[in-house]
């Protein structure tokens, strides 16, 4: 991978749904060779997906996270079923205390709990354990993969009402953000020109929050771990909160409802590289106490929404 290859992928991460002729610009290369590279960066499995950040909230659902043990001989099985799954987001394998972490999504708290319900009654011979969290909030720094600080969001009221044709865009977008207004357009049935006004809508709201790329880390030459740290002081939270934010090698942060845990994403090229993260946090805030560390083997599941959102 070469300083150009880099250079895409930053610019997927930013803006997924950039041109090739405005990736042409921004790389100095031509529109033939922008072409190539991204063919081959998708064939390479280096790009996994393109992903279109949706705020499921205002589309009136809420979102939980599952860690979860499974029987070895079982994780395959597992796996497969995550991968069709209408209402699951978000699948990692990983290594450490869990085997798999994921997101599920519904409209209140109960359906929920019949969702989780229905993959206890699935695989009920197979889990060994699990960990059950109502998610407050997340956010996702990809482009720090490279370097980059994430460019902050804006949000205004618009007063737009989602209707279907609005979910039915979402939809489309969530499964690949690269696909063209005509496409879009010709499946859900209104003019190119309607789709891209509709979609400026949604991003102006904050229904659409980013479009980005999910990137096989290990074709960086990165590890990348969950970490979950806790403190109970509600006040030193909160500025730790902002110093993950602005830290160059955390990936995601997620907070939970009721928990005084922060979970959080660290990207290293080598596991000294995390020794290093965790003492500057240590001594920044020596209250706050690492509960539990995973390493992730893959992520096979993107963070764009599951169909369910869209129904």
């Amino acid at each position: 991978m070469d300083k150009l290859d880099r250079g895409m992928l930053l610019e997927l991460m930013k803006d997924s749904r950039a041109p090739v002729a405005a990736l042409s610009r921004k790389l100095h290369a031509s529109r033939e060779v922008c072409n190539y590279r991204l063919a081959r960066l998708e064939k390479s499995g280096t790009i996994l997906k393109f992903v279109t950040e949706i705020d499921a909230e205002k589309l009136g659902y809420s979102g939980a996270a599952v860690f979860i043990n499974i029987k070895r001989g079982r994780s395959a099985a597992f796996e497969s079923f995550l991968r069709t799954c209408p209402y699951v987001s978000w699948v990692a394998e990983l290594s450490g205390i869990w085997n798999f972490g994921l997101s599920i999504y519904a409209k209140s708290s109960q359906k929920l709990d019949e969702e989780f319900y229905r993959i206890c009654e699935k695989f009920r011979e197979d889990i060994i354990d699990y960990r059950f969290l109502l998610l407050k909030e997340n956010d996702f720094f990809y482009e720090k993969y490279f370097g980059a600080m994430p460019a902050k969001r804006k949000e205004t009221a618009t007063g737009h009402e989602i209707d279907s044709k609005d979910r039915l865009l979402l939809k489309l977008l969530a499964k690949n953000s690269r696909m063209g207004a005509v496409e879009l357009a010709k499946k859900a049935g209104i003019t190119p020109q309607t789709a891209g006004q509709r979609i400026k809508m949604l991003e102006k709201g904050g229904v659409i929050r980013k479009y980005s790329i999910l990137v096989d880390v290990s074709k960086l030459g990165l590890y990348q771990y969950g970490i979950f740290i806790s403190s109970k002081d509600a006040g030193a939270m909160k500025k730790l909160s902002a110093y993950l934010h602005q830290h160059p090698k955390v990936s995601y942060l997620a907070a939970y409802i009721g928990s005084t845990t922060l979970e959080f994403g660290a990207v290293v090229e080598n596991p000294y590289g995390l020794r290093d993260i965790l003492q500057d946090i240590g001594e920044a805030f020596p209250e706050s106490k690492v509960a539990e560390i995973s390493l992730f083997q893959k992520e096979f599941v993107s963070v764009g929404l599951p169909d369910c959102v869209f129904d």
